[in-house]
């Protein structure tokens, strides 16, 4: 029975060569994706990432003029339900009935909630031919919830009393002194590769392919990496280390006092960052687009087919080098000879358009 049952998963997989895939021209891959954002927000507890992704609702209507059928937002919300009823009063009144909240607990009821926010939004798409959003506060719970959801499929219990059982069996063995991490990871690397499987593969993968706008969360992690581009803030987004790859921005929002700072760390399709911008009683996701937009008048924003190429590592041709014609003075009794440079135009090169400086682009 056994052998029938592989028999039949291989003629599956060969069975894979015979059928073919939908195509989508590039250009239009690029058109309808090329407004959809995938941004996380990290910050100490009170730093703003809440306020953030709010007040970015206030852009869309006062901005942008998104009439209130064209928007829709889920928020997936594993935390204290206080903390965003709060901020209620940040959201615009006629999109308050546009925007629904997942409260999450569970792996389980995480996927259940993207799957159906994803079916919400694509029935969205299709009425308005707009990207709605889906906002995932705290990623760090997910990494949790997946640790979580492996040790009840593996182990029959949760994470926390797995732990405790592990805990206890090291205090009382003296001689093999183990964390409860330890004792989680096991032999031959532990299930940590199945975990990511369960975080990455089976969830955050799907949403980063996704096109609608997508919104992390995060709180702080210490961060000793010495290569990682966040070395010299000494903090990193929590969670799963490698969720800094699957978005194209990163902000870090901070606060010394009553005054608020937003400072990026990441901006796909941008030569360079924006410094450290005070956004103390301003809407921060309007100022970060008013930067964005100020990179992009100075030249610092690639075209997209760039970024593409970039990441596909494929290198442009080189330009073929321009031959250079030197002009000289020439004379004559009867004064310079026609069509030469002049004496003037030598002595006297035209002067260059002075080019934006920095200023332009931190003063928003």
């Amino acid at each position: 029975m056994a052998e029938k049952k592989e028999a039949v998963k291989q003629d599956d997989a060969r069975d894979l060569w015979s059928q073919r895939a939908n195509s989508i021209p590039i250009t239009r891959y690029a058109k309808e994706t090329a407004d959809s954002e995938k941004l996380l927000v990290f910050s100490e507890t009170g730093g703003g990432k809440t306020n953030f992704y709010l007040q970015m609702l206030t852009y869309l209507k006062d901005v942008k003029k998104i009439p209130k059928d064209e928007l829709k937002m889920f928020i997936i919300f594993p935390d204290r339900p206080q903390g965003l009823v709060k901020l209620y009063g940040l959201i615009p009144a006629e999109y308050r009935d546009c925007i629904e909240i997942f409260p999450v607990g569970t792996y389980e009821e995480t996927i259940k909630a993207t799957a159906t926010a994803v079916e919400a939004l694509e029935e969205h798409h299709k009425k308005t031919g707009r990207y709605g959003w889906i906002v995932f506060e705290l990623i760090e719970n997910y990494w949790t919830f997946s640790q979580d959801y492996f040790c009840r499929e593996a182990y029959g219990t949760s994470m926390a009393e797995f732990f405790a059982q592990m805990q206890s069996i090291s205090s009382k063995d003296r001689a093999e002194k183990r964390t409860a991490y330890e004792a989680f990871a096991g032999p031959f690397g532990g299930p940590w590769p199945i975990i990511k499987f369960f975080h990455n593969f089976n969830w955050i993968d799907r949403v980063k392919r996704m096109p609608f706008n997508i919104i992390f969360t995060s709180e702080l992690k210490e961060e000793d990496n010495k290569d990682s581009i966040f070395s010299d803030l000494g903090y990193r987004p929590a969670g799963e280390k490698h969720t800094q790859h699957k978005v194209d921005t990163i902000i870090y929002l901070t606060h010394k006092g009553n005054k608020f700072f937003m400072k990026p760390f990441k901006l796909t399709g941008f030569r360079r960052l924006y410094s450290q911008l005070e956004v103390t009683d301003k809407n921060p996701y309007e100022v970060h687009k008013e930067a964005l937009e100020k990179l992009a008048k100075m030249g610092h924003m690639v075209s997209k087919m760039d970024d593409i190429e970039k990441q596909a590592n494929i290198k442009p041709p080189k330009p073929k080098e321009e031959k250079k014609i030197i002009k000289t003075v020439s004379k004559t009794e009867d004064g310079e000879k026609e069509g030469a440079i002049s004496q003037k135009e030598l002595v006297t090169p035209e002067k260059k358009e002075e080019e934006a400086t920095d200023e332009d682009v931190w003063t928003v």
